[in-house]
């Protein structure tokens, strides 16, 4: 529903950043946050430390603004903006000087305070006692938060012959999309392989030459949705990714590359796979043995959507936008875990 006061005065203004190195994890969230502000009237502007091709056509697609910013000094806020803090480099101080209601979403939790209207945490093992005696925010946590583009919750799945699909992030630094894809492809001799190749990626070559023959590689589609829709599995990077594989309705399995998603492994949804020190020799089997359990698939499906479902992304704009007008106002005398 579209609010003409906020139209008029509201601003929404996203604090992020993108890359190679980085991912395009942070930014694809925000931009999540960025259509439902705009599908409200809210202008949106994003603030971010590089302008790629994706970030520029994702912006357009949706009339947001983009402007690079390298550094963390104060942000141009006027009246009536909100804000919105993706970022691993935000201090305490940078938030707390910011003269706008903030979220902050917040993945490490190693601030020794939250100065902010909201702190949206979407990590399925988010707990309130992380934040006690460090912020009066109003703590989103856990999966219900989960921010969602548009695009998974609207896909139509078409008929298709089974396959199996490989997603492990924009940029999957740790180069893991090839290996997972021979895996696949070695045991699952009957079944088509679809690998999708973020826009950061930096092995495109490389899979572009693996020479499997029944494996499809997409790079930057600009639908992962419609790639993904009415896969039989989804190998998942445990990121962002993978929320947006429940969101969908899909069967995942999880695989955890960095330290930062230990937590993944005994909270996830889906099965996971620990390949932070490099993909085991059974992982094929593991995937065979999932991907032709039709009882496994199923249960594995409805409970990750059971979690997560899609709704996240409207439940954080509804909790920023019932932000009174100054940094710390008071959004609700039920301030505290979730928003009820």
């Amino acid at each position: 529903m579209v609010n003409l006061f906020w139209t008029v005065m509201t601003r929404l203004l996203i604090r992020t950043e993108a890359g190679p190195e980085i991912g395009m994890g942070h930014f694809m969230r925000c931009f999540a946050l960025a259509e439902e502000a705009r599908a409200r009237g809210v202008a949106v502007v994003f603030l971010i430390n590089e302008i790629s091709d994706t970030v520029r056509t994702r912006c357009e697609s949706i009339g947001a603004s983009a402007e690079i910013v390298t550094g963390f000094d104060m942000l141009p806020v006027e009246a009536g903006d909100r804000v919105v803090i993706d970022s691993y480099k935000a201090t305490a101080a940078y938030i707390s000087g910011i003269t706008a209601p903030v979220a902050v979403i917040d993945d490490l939790e190693n601030l020794d305070r939250y100065d902010c209207a909201v702190i949206v945490n979407p990590a399925l093992a988010a707990r309130a006692e992380t934040y006690t005696g460090k912020t009066s925010a109003r703590l989103l946590l856990g999966p219900q938060y989960a921010l969602i583009r548009q695009e998974f919750r609207s896909v139509v799945t078409p008929e298709a012959e089974p396959f199996v699909a490989i997603t492990l992030g924009g940029s999957d630094p740790a180069g893991l999309t090839g290996p997972a894809a021979r895996h696949i492809h070695e045991v699952l001799t009957d079944m088509s392989l679809r690998v999708i190749a973020g826009p950061a990626n930096r092995h495109i070559d490389e899979l572009r030459a693996s020479g499997l023959p029944r494996m499809e590689l997409f790079v930057a589609p600009p639908s992962v949705a419609e790639v993904l829709a009415g896969a039989r599995l989804v190998v998942v990077g445990a990121g962002g990714s993978l929320n947006e594989v429940a969101a969908m309705g899909l069967p995942g399995l999880a695989v955890v590359a960095y330290d930062n998603q230990q937590a993944e492994l005994e909270a996830c949804p889906f099965p996971v796979v620990d390949a932070r020190a490099g993909l085991q020799e059974d992982f094929g089997e593991r995937v065979r043995n999932l991907a032709t359990s039709p009882e496994r698939l199923d249960a594995n499906a409805r409970h990750a959507h059971a979690m997560i479902d899609g709704l996240g992304t409207k439940r954080v704009v509804d909790a920023l936008f019932s932000a009174g007008g100054a940094r710390n106002d008071p959004l609700s005398p039920r301030a505290g875990r979730g928003l009820g």
